[in-house]
């Protein structure tokens, strides 16, 4: 796949990071964005860490709120309400995209991330379309214009779709080809939980990597291994769920098996899903030690 190596290292996304009491002080008298800070402490820290794909930590919101609270059409609740047509107004993380490629100075790969049409559609109420798929149709195709912008920034775009996999609707594939239309960087589609059902409708997706959860879910490898599938495994060989950081020796013991699943070439190793309700210090200690795991096993096979 252009630009991503077998074996590479990256993230899902979310980093533990926050503005410090000072970034808000400065955010009530000057109006400066406080987010700035803890952008750029995510970056240099999954960069630290060794990690070759890195993303902006996703600090400023989460992943439902991020988008949502950008588009038109919404009214923001603790649960948003759809009133009205889902557009897209303009550039909703561009601008974090960009100023974390300036952090990076190329040291890194950068992906965008991306909370998918139908994970959006159920996290919402509803007062408009009447139904779960003309809502989620709206979100890909508003969202469309989201990924065409990032497309031109990032080195890799992922899809996160975590209700995928609590309930995967026959439209599935038309909502993720609607919002990945005209980008033309690596596309990457991440469902957390337990996927054993759906991976091999997930394997006809257009993208170029599935990434899901091995650590908590091991037992995926055996449905992988009896799939055909052409696709980059994403493979999820460090814990979220858990906020103690494994050792490299336990982590690489998973990557081992990936290996014996899929072979060395089509794996991208990361976390299982994003790290952002860990302690910053376990979540730092997990990405060096997913990537001192990686270099274990690459010289022991060497």
């Amino acid at each position: 796949m252009k630009g991503i190596r077998p074996m590479a290292t990256t993230v899902v996304g979310s980093f533990p990071s926050s503005p410090s009491a000072a970034s808000l002080v400065r955010f009530c008298r000057e109006g400066k964005d406080p987010f700035g800070e803890s952008l750029a402490e995510a970056v240099e820290t999954q960069i630290s860490a060794g990690v070759d794909i890195v993303s902006d930590g996703q600090t400023r919101n989460d992943m439902v709120k991020l988008f949502t609270a950008k588009l038109g059409g919404i009214r923001m609740r603790a649960k948003p309400e759809i009133i009205g047509p889902v557009t897209w107004k303009g550039v909703i993380t561009a601008e974090d995209q960009k100023a974390a490629k300036t952090i990076i100075r190329g040291r890194a790969k950068l992906k965008g991330i991306i909370t998918g049409p139908f994970t959006l559609a159920k996290s919402c109420s509803d007062r408009f379309y009447g139904s779960t798929e003309k809502a989620a149709m709206a979100f890909a195709e508003a969202l469309n214009g989201e990924a065409r912008a990032l497309s031109g920034i990032v080195d890799v775009l992922q899809i996160d779709e975590p209700f995928f996999s609590v309930e995967y609707p026959e439209y599935a594939g038309q909502l993720i080809s609607m919002i990945l239309s005209g980008v033309d960087v690596p596309k990457a589609l991440h469902v957390c939980g337990d996927i054993a059902c759906i991976f091999p409708s997930l394997a006809e997706m257009p993208v170029d990597i599935l990434d899901h959860e091995f650590a908590a879910h091991p037992e995926l490898l055996d449905t992988v291994s009896d799939t055909d599938f052409g696709q980059f495994l994403g493979y999820g060989c460090v814990r979220s769920d858990v906020n103690h950081a494994e050792t490299p020796e336990e982590i690489s013991e998973r990557i081992k098996k990936g290996i014996a699943c899929v072979g060395e070439k089509r794996l991208v190793l990361d976390p299982d899903c994003g790290l952002r309700h860990l302690h910053p210090e376990v979540a730092r200690a997990k990405l060096e030690n997913l990537v001192k795991a990686r270099n274990m096993v690459i010289e022991n096979e060497s």
